[in-house]
C-alpha cells in the first residue's frame, strides 16, 4: 500500500477501531518515510496528525519532530549556509531550519529593478550570487551608494517596520539568486520558532545603514578644486575583469579634479542608470584647447544627474588620483594667456 491515501484509509480504520497504537505506528512510519523523500510539508502535515491521533504519544510525537529537523537540516543548500554562516550561527536548529525553509528561492535577470525608492516594500532579500546596485535618487540625480553582492541584505531599511517607504532604489547588475523573506511569513515562523525574528534583526542592524551611507556620500566631495574646462572622453565600458564590452562612446568634459571628473552624453534614462557602479576606461584629450594633452584613467560612475533634451551628467570617482603634475598641466589651460 504506497499509494498515501489507501495508508491514510488504513489510519482511519485503526481510529475508528479505537486501536490508537497501530495508527501511530503507521502515521510515524509515514512521516519518518516523507522525511527522507524531502517532502517536509507532507512530514509536517503527518505529525499534526499525529498529534490528533494521540496527543500522549509523546515518544513518537518527539521522535518524529527531531527527525524532521535533522532532515531539514541535511538538505539545505551547502553554498547558502557558507555565504550566511554569522546569521545561521546565531541561531538553534529548529530557528536555522524555520527561516531557510520559510524563504524563497528566486533568480532574477540583470537590469531588473528590485525594488524603489518610495516604494513600499515588505521583502527582506538575502543574496547568495551575483551583483546589485543601490541608489539614491535625489531630485534629478541618482547617487550610487554601494554594490552589493553574495552575502549582503537588501531592503532591511523597511523590512522590521510598518508601511515604511524605502529610502533607496535596487537595481540587479547581473544575474542574482535571492533568498527572500517575506514580512507576513516572519510573523508566522516567530509564533512557532519564539526569538527567531529579533534575532534576524540584530543580525541586520551589523549593516551599513542606509542613513550612514547617505552620510559618508554627503561627505565624500572631491577636496581638490573643480576645474572647468572643455575637453572630449572616450568612454569604454569594462567587465569585472576589467575588459573592454560594448562599443567606447564620446562624451564631453564638464569638470575635473585630481579625483574625479563630470562628463555628460546623450541617451537614455534606462541606459543612464545602467551606468552606476559600472567600471570605466576614460580617454581624456583638450583639441578645444590647442593642446596635445592626453591621458587615460579608470574609474567607477558614482551619480548620474539628468538634464533636459534626454542628456545626463556622468560622475566618476577615479581607481587612482591624478598626479600632481598633470593638474598643474590642466590648470595651465585654463589660465590667461598673457600677451
Amino acid at each position: 500500500m504506497d499509494d498515501l491515501s489507501e495508508h491514510e484509509k488504513l489510519i482511519e480504520q485503526y481510529l475508528s477501531e479505537d486501536n490508537k497504537e497501530a495508527a501511530v505506528q503507521l502515521l510515524a512510519e509515514l512521516i519518518i518515510k516523507s522525511a527522507k523523500d524531502r517532502n517536509f510539508e507532507q512530514a509536517e502535515a503527518m505529525r499534526d496528525r499525529l498529534f490528533e491521533a494521540d496527543s500522549m504519544a509523546l515518544n513518537e510525537i518527539v521522535k518524529t519532530g527531531e527527525f524532521i529537523e535533522t532532515e531539514k537540516n541535511k538538505a539545505i543548500d551547502k553554498a547558502h549556509l557558507d555565504t550566511w554562516s554569522e546569521l545561521y550561527d546565531s541561531l538553534e536548529q529548529v530557528g536555522t531550519n524555520a527561516l531557510y525553509y520559510g524563504m524563497q528561492t528566486v533568480e532574477i535577470p540583470a537590469d531588473h529593478m528590485l525594488f524603489k525608492q518610495g516604494d513600499i516594500c515588505s521583502r527582506l532579500y538575502f543574496i547568495d550570487t551575483g551583483r546589485l546596485k543601490m541608489f539614491y535618487r535625489q531630485a534629478d540625480k541618482a547617487i550610487l551608494l554601494k554594490t552589493l553582492g553574495p552575502g549582503d541584505i537588501a531592503g532591511e531599511d523597511t523590512f522590521f517596520f510598518s508601511d515604511a517607504f524605502c529610502t533607496t532604489s535596487v537595481i540587479t547588475d547581473s544575474r542574482v539568486k535571492l533568498h527572500v523573506l517575506e514580512k507576513d511569513h516572519l510573523a508566522k515562523l516567530n509564533e512557532k520558532t519564539p526569538g527567531l525574528e529579533p534575532k534576524i534583526n540584530d543580525y541586520c542592524l551589523k549593516i551599513e545603514s542606509v542613513a550612514d551611507l547617505l552620510k559618508a556620500k554627503s561627505m565624500e566631495r572631491r577636496v581638490k578644486e573643480r576645474l572647468n574646462l572643455p575637453g572630449k572622453v572616450i568612454v569604454q565600458n569594462l567587465d569585472d575583469e576589467e575588459k573592454p564590452v560594448e562599443k567606447p562612446f564620446r562624451g564631453e568634459l564638464l569638470d575635473i579634479s585630481d579625483s574625479g571628473l563630470a562628463f555628460i552624453i546623450k541617451t537614455t534614462q534606462k541606459s543612464a542608470a545602467m551606468m552606476l557602479g559600472r567600471t570605466l576606461n576614460m580617454a581624456l584629450s583638450f583639441a578645444e584647447l590647442e593642446s596635445d594633452l592626453k591621458f587615460q584613467r579608470g574609474g567607477t560612475v558614482v551619480a548620474v544627474n539628468s538634464e533636459p533634451f534626454n542628456e545626463y551628467i556622468i560622475h566618476a570617482e577615479f581607481v587612482k588620483n591624478l598626479a600632481p603634475v598633470v593638474i598643474d598641466e590642466l590648470e595651465e589651460l585654463i589660465q590667461p594667456q598673457e600677451y
